[in-house]
């Protein structure tokens, strides 16, 4: 039941008065926060001790690849190590206590709660039931306590008559003016009013008497229920205790070995330092005890020298063909050919010269389309020699007659891609052969006819005008000055134009780099050694010859 508050004029927090055993039942509400808070703290403590070992972890691997590439080193280099190696171990022990505070600390927590607060709609079933017992337990004494205060309310109130009508009583007989009939009346209601308080007074009198005499029972059933929520408490205070023990036991390391062996192994770690070692390991591999491979005699040792004037290949590096026992005068072989064109794309598989030259029934070569080429070769893969004419002065003779060797190497020579040409009445050999390859004759007629014109020094049958359709010729063998434009003249300052058909990445400052499909200017015949000068997007530098095709 409930007390107005005109009634029950609370004067003390006391836990006897009505309704103040609600501090006691929320303390139940307030176990189950704790509980939570509890639960809040421990899953933080277990983030910070994972943290703590995360952190440990990327610092030790900073400072370990700080040594793999610093200049520390020796024993020295084995203390620093240590300091890590305590780091690493830490991380382990902190790991392993972030887990088993959740593992165990937590999730015990966890269950006792579930087990010992049960939800109900609103509120906990153990909440609901204390409540309830305290109001059952202060219900008959709220009753006779409400008895008493509307009984002294009475006799409160007919006492302040009472004193009134007193005086006026007292005042009417000391007037005159008040006749004798008004103070007849002012006198027995006077006599009535003290009947009344004592009336009240008796009443009051025993209300209260009635409830000082319930006060053993009251006293009795609020603490019987006190004591339920006592215990349940208690129950709870102590399993924080034990949760808290157990916390401790996870944190604790210094009862742990690991630990203790950790810093000891630590200590003796350090202790291994030996800067004399260290030293001395340091005089062998970079100071004054290192060997050395002193300066000595040699004999002179003749060695191939690179023919490319750019440097770009050392000795014996590549891959190519390698043509030995021939001697080559370059006066005779390619007389036509001229130093306008650049050497053939690379090619992997070729069979042995005198097979070629003998089986004619076999294609020409395997040739795969030219990957990118090397700027340069090394000398030893040049099938024309370095040293032609100071060969020929020493007399060496030569093992394969000119005629056969000329016709075996352009059998060999795989088709290169086409080059502007300089305006002349005559075709050049390798183009009529060129010609004659793409336009489905064998590669061993290809092969007669480039050694037939090569030894007469004559120009091959010119192409028929409906090569590819009626087109003009790409190779540009057929046609007159006239039908030339001057701008298509490689030679002359104003440059042609090319177009990509394979991709170039620069390997030196003097070059520039292109894309399959670019179109850029070419400023100069190509050398010697295939290369030509050439401006893109306003860089001018040098591009390999056969990787273009003029517009």
């Amino acid at each position: 039941m409930s007390v107005t508050e005109e009634v029950v004029m609370p004067t003390s927090d006391s836990f006897w008065e009505l309704g103040k055993f609600m501090k006691t039942v929320k303390r139940c509400d307030n176990g189950y926060k704790l509980c939570d808070s509890l639960r809040q703290l421990v899953e933080q403590r277990s983030e910070i001790e994972k943290k703590y070992a995360k952190d440990l972890v990327q610092w030790a691997k900073k400072w370990n690849n700080f040594l793999d590439n610093g200049a520390e080193y020796g024993t020295m280099q084995g203390a620093w190590r240590g300091l890590l190696c305590e780091a690493d171990s830490l991380s382990d022990l902190h790991t392993l206590i972030g887990d088993r505070l959740m593992s165990e600390v937590y999730h015990s927590v966890k269950i006792w709660q579930k087990e010992n607060y049960h939800k109900s709609m609103m509120h906990f079933k153990e909440t609901k039931e204390f409540e309830d017992s305290f109001r059952k337990a202060q219900k008959p004494w709220g009753k006779k306590l409400t008895k008493v205060l509307a009984a002294r309310k009475d006799y409160h109130n007919v006492c302040r008559q009472e004193k009134s009508t007193a005086n006026q009583e007292n005042n009417a007989r000391a007037d005159t003016a008040v006749s004798p009939d008004q103070l007849k009346k002012l006198q027995e209601k006077l006599r009535k009013l003290q009947e009344e308080v004592n009336v009240t007074r008796d009443k009051y009198q025993a209300s209260l008497n009635d409830l000082n005499s319930y006060n053993a029972k009251y006293m009795e059933d609020m603490t019987e229920v006190y004591e339920k929520c006592q215990n349940f408490e208690r129950m709870r205070i102590e399993f924080l205790k034990k949760t808290m023990f157990q916390m401790h036991s996870c944190l604790d390391l210094s009862v742990d070995p690991r630990y203790a062996k950790l810093y000891t192994d630590l200590h003796s770690t350090i202790g291994n330092t030996d800067p004399d070692m260290d030293l001395k390991w340091w005089s062998t591999n970079n100071g004054v005890d290192m060997a050395m491979n002193w300066p000595a005699f040699e004999e002179y040792s003749p060695e191939l020298q690179s023919i490319s004037k750019r440097g770009k290949s050392q000795i014996g590096s590549g891959d190519g063909i390698t043509i030995t026992r021939i001697r080559h005068n370059r006066e005779s072989s390619y007389e036509n050919y001229g130093s306008d064109h650049a050497q053939p794309p690379s090619y992997n598989t070729l069979t042995s010269t005198q097979t070629r030259a003998n089986d004619t029934n076999t294609a020409a070569a395997t040739v795969t389309p030219p990957p990118p080429r090397q700027p340069s070769y090394d000398e030893s893969l040049n099938p024309f020699g370095g040293d032609d004419d100071d060969e020929e002065d020493e007399g060496g003779g030569e093992d394969i007659p000119l005629k056969e060797e000329k016709e075996s190497l352009e059998c060999q020579l795989p088709p290169s891609p086409p080059h502007p040409q300089k305006i002349s009445d005559a075709t050049s050999p390798a183009q009529d052969m060129h010609t004659n390859h793409v336009k489905g004759l064998s590669s061993d007629q290809s092969c007669k006819q480039a050694t037939s014109i090569n030894k007469h020094n004559m120009p091959a049958a010119p192409v028929s005008d409906d090569y590819n359709g009626g087109a003009s010729n790409p190779f540009g063998e057929a046609g007159s000055d006239d039908d030339q434009s001057v701008e298509d003249d490689p030679a002359t300052d104003r440059g042609v134009a090319v177009k990509a058909i394979y991709d170039y990445v620069k390997t030196e400052d003097d070059e520039f780099s292109f894309k399959t499909g670019d179109v850029f200017v070419k400023l100069t015949d190509e050398d010697e050694m295939g290369w030509c000068k050439g401006r893109k997007d306003g860089d001018i530098g040098l591009f390999p010859a056969n990787y273009v095709v003029p517009l």
